[in-house]
Parts: structure tokens; sequence; C-alpha cells
């Protein structure tokens, strides 16, 4: 013969199931950290490496041992492309991370609100 859970019992199965949802919450806020860092810190390194190749080219530029006015131009419309480019993707990352971990509280908040919780106000 199968009893009926009672209120308390059906409590605690709420209380483990939400103390789930926040572990795994949190287990994908934290993988979605270490993602963005590392891509982060790759992209950080690439540009310095631009940014160093850049510094070589310019520390060269020299026709009859004067420095060459249009390849210094050259060399800041690449260093300007450069900066453009790495700032558009640390823009992205920036905001896939932000979307993600805002889908994650949306999903979050919204199995909070399958929880039974009194709104109602006493009544004097």
């Amino acid at each position: 013969m199968m009893s009926t859970p009672s209120a308390f019992e059906h409590g605690l199965r709420l209380m483990a199931d939400q103390q789930q949802r926040a572990a795994r919450s949190l287990i994908n806020l934290i993988e979605m950290i270490s993602t963005t860092s590392r891509r982060y810190a790759e992209d950080t390194t690439a540009f310095t490496q631009e940014a160093l190749n850049l510094m070589n080219e310019a520390a060269q530029i020299t026709k009859d041992g004067k420095r060459d006015p249009a390849a210094v131009a050259d060399l800041q419309k690449k260093w300007a492309d450069t900066c453009l480019k790495y700032g558009q993707d640390q823009t992205k990352a920036t905001m896939h991370f932000v979307e993600q971990c805002g889908k994650q509280a949306l999903t979050v908040a919204a199995h909070a609100s399958e929880t039974p919780t009194s709104t109602e106000t006493p009544k004097e």
C-alpha cells in the first residue's frame, strides 16, 4: 500500500530539487567563467604578439636612412585594425558570457517559481 507524501516530505523534496538546480547553476557558471577566461588569455597573448610584430616592423622602417612616412601610416592603420579586431572579439566574448549568465539566471528563476510560496498578505 502506497502512502501519500506529507506536506513536510513534499517540502523536503522541493528543497532537494532546488539545491540540485543551484549546484548545477553554479557548475555551469564556473564552466562559463573558465571558458571565457581561457579565451581572454589566448586573445591577450595573440594581441600582444601582433603588437610586438608591429613594433619590430616600426623599428625597421627606413628609406634612404630616413623614416618612410607612408610605411609609418600603414603600420598605424594596421595597429588601429588590430585594436578594433581584438576589441570586437572581447566585446563578443563578454556579451556571450553575459547572455549565458542571463539564461542561467532566468532558468533558475523560472524553476524557483515552481515552488509554492505564500504571496498573500496577512489579513487584519
